[in-house]
């Protein structure tokens, strides 16, 4: 039996005990904010963030420690955007016009990712303001549906297709409030309907405003910092909080310049993360042809990480690790084959603060160099009418050679690894072609256009060219004589090259090596016409609950809830790349943001 006097006694020695943990605690917490304190962690990120500053185990600790629903929280928002490019800052900028908290976290030191290096400045709309404003009267939204069906051969998903183009016209009324200006446009500028299967009324829209590459950007970057809107570069996601699988997501686990934090996510997390074409074993996974010592990183950055390597698919990874399921990812990614450089384009020193400029080049592109060279393999023999490198795809089916299914490109990922490509001409051509003849003899790789000394060769003789070039000089002084014969008889026997054809004959001799740049990807995570995450267990309802037909609403699928995916991450248009698509990128990521903005709050 327990006296009041011993009740009291053990009561006093547990509220001791108890004293001394809490005072423990703090010490330890003292200790932690000492080597990591709020102030630093706002000066290291340069931005100040509304939210709670608490230390807490990474999700691999707690998960270890069996604590995965208890994680202590660094920062707690709203809605956490992943990623602060072309989707990324829209997203946030949508979500902070709500009303709501939001921040940005950016594994990279700038904003804008690929998309303030290499973005063009045309998108595409139907039956938009700024066509009727210039002349174009017959185009509609289902015009439009039907031609990007059509040329993305009717493997994009139709609801999310016809979501977009629905919204088209009011988009870009929304881009024009952002910032964005469009070039005036007329009924006869329209591109013919072979570049990607359009009727004679889609056209592109042209930005006038800003014009250089990656305005897009630009225009985010300002309205972002307009708002207040907090963006902690260096800030790599590495895994997302979702406690029980059935459950909510509730935030992420972000790497840190000061180590490991967690973000906890009241109402959404969108991952707006971009491709994943510099992952090595990613692409091996889905196009082996794609990986190789010719073959570069999206965009055309060197994979010796010399420039970024942004496009890991972090967010692809991430999502699938909680339950998400991809999409077809077959088209790995859309391909250039460049001549006499390895990257699509350079800089000395990169500044992204500035924009940049510089566009690629590539020494053979257009039809009319194709037809001064002659194109030969690693044994020194030529392997294709070289006009094919610069014919249109299967008319109306978008692309050019770019597409990996167009015979040029197609032949070319056929040939044996290591490839060893070269163009060849001669001084005639060189001249034709307007080659610089002087950076040819003197690369600089760190200057526009970004010429690399091993994908150039200059010689008097073929033998010695043929050396540089590793190829075996016999046998490319036979194709080059060969060839000689074709155009004195005016016609190529063995490939059927088109008319005109021009002699390699006069000293000295010039080749170019060819390489392969990938450049973004085709489809992600799979999502719903909200831009939801859909669940990939759910598909295994599709088997024994499949509705009359076979056919079964995408925005019927159980989703992951409070997560969705914008932009390359997602799968929105379908498995050919086609261009002008930044547009239907900032859409999804806006209908993210407005459906993340209407979740419950978590506690």
């Amino acid at each position: 039996m327990i006296t009041r006097r011993r009740f009291l006694k053990r009561e006093a020695n547990a509220g001791f005990r108890l004293l001394k943990n809490m005072e423990n605690v703090m010490k330890r917490e003292e200790e932690r904010k000492k080597k990591f304190s709020r102030r630093d962690f706002v000066k290291t990120t340069a931005v100040g963030v509304g939210a709670s500053a608490l230390a807490g185990l990474s999700a691999r600790e707690a998960e270890a420690q069996g604590t995965q629903g208890a994680l202590q929280y660094g920062l707690v928002t709203d809605v956490v955007v992943v990623g602060a490019g072309l989707c990324g800052l829209p997203a946030a900028i949508e979500v902070k016009r709500a009303g709501l908290d939001v921040l940005i976290v950016e594994k990279s030191y700038h904003v804008g990712g690929l998309g303030i290096a290499t973005s063009g400045g045309s998108t595409l709309g139907g039956g938009t303001a700024v066509q009727i404003k210039g002349g174009v009267t017959n185009d509609t939204p289902e015009l439009m549906y039907q031609d990007e069906m059509y040329a993305n051969d009717s493997r994009g998903v139709p609801e999310i297709m016809r979501t977009l183009i629905a919204r088209s016209p009011e988009h870009v009324l929304w881009c024009e409030e952002q910032g964005i200006v469009w070039a005036p446009i007329g009924a006869g500028v329209l591109r013919p309907p072979i570049r990607r299967g359009h009727s004679r009324a889609q056209m592109p829209i042209t930005v006038e405003y800003p014009s250089q590459t990656g305005g897009w950007i630009w225009v985010f970057k300002k309205e972002v910092e307009r708002l207040g809107i907090p963006v902690l570069f260096d800030h790599r996601m590495t895994r997302i909080h979702r406690p029980h699988m059935n459950g909510p997501v509730v935030g992420i686990e972000v790497d840190t310049p000061q180590g490991t934090i967690n973000i906890k996510a009241r109402k959404a997390v969108i991952l707006c993360t971009g491709s994943w074409v510099d992952n090595y074993r990613m692409i091996q996974a889905w196009d082996p042809r794609l990986v190789g010592p010719d073959c570069y990183g999206d965009g055309g950055t060197p994979c010796d990480g010399t420039l970024f390597t942004d496009s890991s698919g972090d967010g692809l990874f991430a999502a699938a690790d909680i339950g998400a399921g991809f999409s077809d990812m077959s088209f790995a990614t859309y391909v250039y084959i460049f001549y006499g450089t390895r990257s699509y384009w350079g800089w000395d020193p990169p500044d992204f603060t500035k924009g940049n400029n510089q566009s690629r080049r590539s020494l053979v592109s257009n039809a009319a160099e194709f037809q001064r060279v002659i194109l030969v393999k690693n044994d020194g023999v030529r392997w294709i009418n070289e006009a094919e490198g610069a014919r249109p795809s299967t008319p109306g089916r978008g692309g050019y050679s770019e597409n990996p299914e167009n015979p040029y490109t197609a032949t070319y990922l056929s040939l044996p690894q290591p490839r060893n490509v070269w163009a060849v001409t001669d001084a005639d051509g060189v001249a034709a072609l307007n080659w610089p003849e002087a950076d040819i003899r003197n690369p600089n790789p760190k200057r526009t256009p970004m010429l690399d000394p091993a994908c150039l060769a200059i010689a008097d003789t073929l033998p010695q060219l043929a050396s540089m070039m590793g190829i075996p000089a016999a046998t490319l002084e036979a194709t080059v004589n060969r060839y000689n014969g074709f155009v004195g008889g005016g016609n190529d026997d063995d490939f059927g090259k088109p008319l005109p054809l021009y002699k390699v004959e006069k000293p000295p001799f010039f080749a170019a090596k060819a390489s392969l740049i990938r450049h973004t990807q085709r489809n992600g995570l799979r999502v719903n016409t909200k831009s939801q995450v859909l669940a990939q267990s759910d598909q295994l309802n599709g088997y024994s609950g499949r509705a009359a037909g076979g056919s079964v609403s995408i925005d019927s699928e159980g989703v992951i809830p409070h997560l969705y995916a914008a932009g390359e991450v997602g799968n929105a248009l379908g498995w050919r790349r086609p261009h002008n698509s930044y547009a239907y990128y900032i859409l999804v990521a806006r209908i993210a943001a407005e459906n993340a903005a209407r979740e419950i709050s978590l506690a």
